[in-house]
């Protein structure tokens, strides 16, 4: 039996809130000049950029801390998303105002930070990314990073029935169809790219703006969104591996692996969808998805691994992110899988023994030696937690 309550969230959320949601994040050393001038070498000469990739890596493995001289913390859109719906989730369990009344104040503080000349409202990094695609500059809006955006604030509509609600997510809902790239592949699938300044084919990227544009027809009955939201889901389903895996990204040398985060991500978009269009060859890729999930992404404990494949050194033994979202994809699995709640249940209770700080936030990492980075990161994986147990309490209530 799982000993786990609210108090435990409770703890955790006085910590944030006395931080005012201001964190530090995994990415921060590699965001730095020196981090990107770092990447951009390796993403050119891998060789030519190990003197100047390895003293980063090492400082973020085994010493976390030195970040603090060379960044100041920030707040970050993803994570105030996860924190409105983990609110929400607490105040619909409990009606205690002060969670709802949390959740309206950050939802303001979030609307104030979507960024500016777009068709509608959209979030990024407050950072700037070097990547394989190029260098995107902080505030660059993402669709992996607004449909969380989006959900807060149905969720706060479905919640408190106010308009002014569902009058933000309907703009997003024209961010994700005018503003972001969509392309033709050879077979006539249609992809997403992840900015609008990119057309890489990230499959998790197609997956998100199918969901979002198919609860936005749903919600708005634009048929439109409908139409492009199953061609989005199309591609998705043929990038699909025929042992039921995705890679990150398709044409990409740099993007050849196969993890558990990304591997969740398109899971839960493609359940989220089907609830809408209800199509048997969505869940019957959703079945075989999952099915490798457990085969090659969770261990003999029942526990999240991070990489089934990956063409990168890993000095990271557990990632907190893995556990976050592997309790989010359960949940949605639960009556379509007997494993699922085995799987949520083995993960919150080694969650519940061994990852929680005497602060009351959570671990965010272990390293190779089985060192644990307990620096709150609330972007990976402090509010991905407390949304994914928000959730299984208000499941099991």
């Amino acid at each position: 039996m799982i000993v786990f309550d609210i108090d435990i969230m409770n703890n955790l959320l006085s910590h944030v809130v006395k931080s005012n949601y201001y964190s530090y994040d995994p990415y921060d050393l590699w965001s730095t000049k020196f981090g990107l001038f770092a990447r951009r070498v390796y993403y050119s000469h891998k060789i030519l950029s190990v003197p100047l990739i390895s003293p980063i890596i090492f400082a973020d493995t085994y010493f976390p801390q030195i970040r603090k001289l060379f960044v100041k913390k920030k707040r970050y859109p993803i994570a105030e998303a996860h924190f409105i719906m983990g609110y929400l989730n607490l105040f619909e369990l409990t009606r205690n105002e002060k969670y709802l009344s949390e959740a309206i104040h950050i939802s303001d503080d979030l609307l104030k930070t979507s960024i500016s000349g777009f068709s509608g409202y959209c979030w990024g990094y407050p950072f700037d990314w070097q990547n394989s695609k190029g260098l995107w500059k902080k505030s660059t809006p993402f669709i992996t990073t607004t449909p969380y955006c989006f959900e807060a604030f149905l969720k706060l509509f479905d919640v408190t029935k106010e308009q002014k609600y569902l009058d933000i997510a309907h703009p997003i809902s024209r961010f994700a169809n005018n503003d972001i790239n969509f392309s033709e592949m050879n077979d006539g699938t249609i992809y997403s790219s992840y900015s609008p300044f990119d057309h890489s084919k990230v499959i998790n990227a197609s997956a998100y703006n199918g969901f979002l544009l198919l609860e936005s027809y749903k919600r708005f009955g634009e048929e439109s969104y409908r139409i492009r939201g199953e061609q989005l889901l199309e591609f998705v389903i043929k990038s699909q591996n025929a042992d039921g895996s995705w890679i990150y990204a398709l044409d990409d040398a740099n993007d050849d692996f196969i993890d558990n985060i990304h591997t969740c991500f398109v899971l839960k978009n493609l359940i989220k969808a089907n609830y809408i269009l209800k199509l048997s060859k969505i869940e019957l890729a959703i079945e075989r998805g999952y099915n490798y999930y457990i085969k090659n992404l969770i261990d003999e404990k029942h526990l999240p691994k991070s990489f089934a494949k990956t063409n990168k050194m890993n000095f990271i033994k557990l990632d907190l992110y893995d556990y976050a979202e592997g309790i989010t994809l359960g949940l949605l699995m639960m009556d379509k899988n007997v494993k699922a709640k085995t799987i949520v249940e083995n993960i919150i209770e080694k969650i519940v023994h061994s990852y929680i700080t005497p602060n009351g936030t959570f671990t965010s990492k272990v390293n190779n030696l089985g060192i644990k980075i307990n620096i709150p990161y609330v972007r990976w994986p402090q509010s991905q937690l407390f949304y994914a147990l928000t959730s299984y309490i208000k499941k099991i209530a």
